[in-house]
């Protein structure tokens, strides 16, 4: 296969056609990279980085629409949220460039004993080499803001693999990277096939990989990689939420129903698991299933759509497969539970699934929220621990003792206190444990993780 058909989400229709990077070209770019990287280790000063920057911010607001509308067509996100994305892909931007203004060493100290008589000795921050940046479909704009930006902030050329389904929208923001003023060999846009990106993430050429996608691929690929070379993955989860006796329903229903629902379900953090207290369950589920079914499900296109279609008619199968054999499992069905056209589903809600269902064990990926009942705190936290998956949880509670037992006892990278796992500010560390994955995202963070550090000792006659 030499080319890739891109086609609407929602329409089925095809909006572009894209070219396959053969495996030799691949392997010769990421070969020009590293000798790209060999021959300026310090990478590009940080004056023209931050310059790049602050050139970039100024593009992405111009062509914003442009960029909101191709994702919108891509992707499938409801154009209302892909506004939000947008706006925090331009924030990421302005992050990045306090990012370059906060490399830097440390002093060591030195003249504590004879061995360090008359010695001076402090570290700098390098780039850590060639990232290889492999990218998953679900937020075309952000992603490619949250895997290039910090790798031009630390001054690593970065190999960018977008997601076979959404490949449209990174490669104008690339084009406005270049635009902006950034030499085109220290950015470079890739459309490969999965054996050609799983042989470029087994190279040495490469310093660091950034992971989006599946646990699967993602620790197929750590498995694999060359020693030496760093990674992060992000992988998805199955994000748990826990409903207090003592919550505000009309603070936790709304919130649970956004972050169950949002973009179709199709997020990494979204609420798919909520363990509720047995007195306060039949409230709760009442107030749930209205809110459920007044999401306006359609066209992303439209402001009035609150959620658009899964990613592709073979998700679209599975996620009514799970729902339909949760059902046979023993589940009861609240609201929900049908495909629909233009691959949407309606949004779903099911009741007590049984513990070893599929919605119960993986990520579903797709609008649908499972709610479970328990009796005691300690019941609900070996609920909600019982996953290998481990990345953002949340707690609904007006008590102060019972909110600090859960953020002692809460399995997650981030336990969030009256607010929902989905949310999210990019200047917080963000990634999973376990199943979800290992290092940390957010803009500086990243950043943080492609510099090395390098010790210099000066001897002083």
């Amino acid at each position: 296969m030499t080319n890739l058909n891109i086609e609407n989400p929602f329409t089925s229709d095809k909006i572009s056609t894209v070219n396959f990077t053969s495996k030799k070209d691949a392997l010769q770019i990421l070969t020009k990279a590293h000798t790209l990287h060999t021959k300026n280790p310090s990478g590009i000063s940080k004056e023209k980085r931050i310059k790049i920057l602050e050139n970039l911010h100024l593009l992405l607001l111009k062509n914003k629409n442009k960029l909101i509308e191709l994702s919108v067509s891509e992707g499938g996100k409801p154009i209302q949220d892909t506004k939000l994305e947008m706006n925090r892909a331009l924030e990421g931007v302005k992050l990045g460039i306090q990012a370059v203004r906060n490399i830097k060493g440390e002093m060591i100290p030195m003249n504590l004993n004879s061995a360090s008589e008359k010695k001076l000795a402090y570290t700098q921050k390098k780039p850590i080499g060639v990232v290889l940046s492999i990218s998953a479909f679900n937020h075309p704009i952000n992603l490619a803001i949250h895997q290039i930006i910090p790798c031009i902030a630390a001054g690593c050329p970065v190999i960018y693999k977008p997601a076979l389904s959404t490949p449209l929208t990174s490669k104008e923001i690339i084009n406005s990277i270049y635009e902006a003023g950034l030499p085109k060999e220290w950015c470079t846009y890739l459309i490969c096939d999965n054996e050609t990106t799983s042989i470029l993430a087994q190279s040495d050429l490469l310093g660091y990989i950034s992971f989006i996608g599946s646990s699967e691929i993602g620790w197929s690929i750590k498995q694999k990689m060359a020693p030496g070379v760093r990674i992060v993955l992000e992988h998805g989860g199955i994000a748990p939420v826990v409903v207090a006796k003592d919550a505000n329903l009309n603070n936790a229903v709304p919130q649970i129903v956004k972050a169950g629902f949002y973009h179709a379900g199709q997020v990494c953090v979204s609420a798919q698991r909520i363990f509720v207290h047995e007195e306060i369950i039949d409230k709760f589920i009442s107030q749930l299933n209205l809110q459920a079914q007044v999401q306006k499900v359609g066209n992303p296109k439209s402001e009035n759509s609150l959620i658009g279609p899964v990613i592709s008619k073979s998700a679209l199968d599975r996620i009514d497969e799970w729902v339909q054999l949760a059902i046979n499992e023993g589940a009861t069905l609240i609201c929900g539970g049908n495909k629909l056209q233009n691959n949407c589903y309606e949004p779903t809600v099911l009741l007590n699934p049984n513990k070893n269902s599929l919605v119960s064990k993986e990520e579903i990926f797709g609008p649908v929220i499972c709610v479970y009942s328990f009796k005691k705190i300690n019941e609900a936290i070996q609920l909600a621990n019982n996953s290998p998956y481990i990345f953002q949880s949340a707690v609904y509670t007006n008590s102060i003792n019972s909110a600090l037992k859960f953020t002692e006892t809460l399995n997650g990278t981030a336990v969030m206190i009256n607010t929902h796992p989905a949310f999210r500010v990019d200047w917080m560390p963000f990634g999973g444990q376990g199943l979800s994955g290992e290092g940390l995202g957010g803009i500086e963070y990243s950043v943080h993780e492609m510099l090395k550090k390098k010790l210099i000792v000066i001897h002083q006659d």
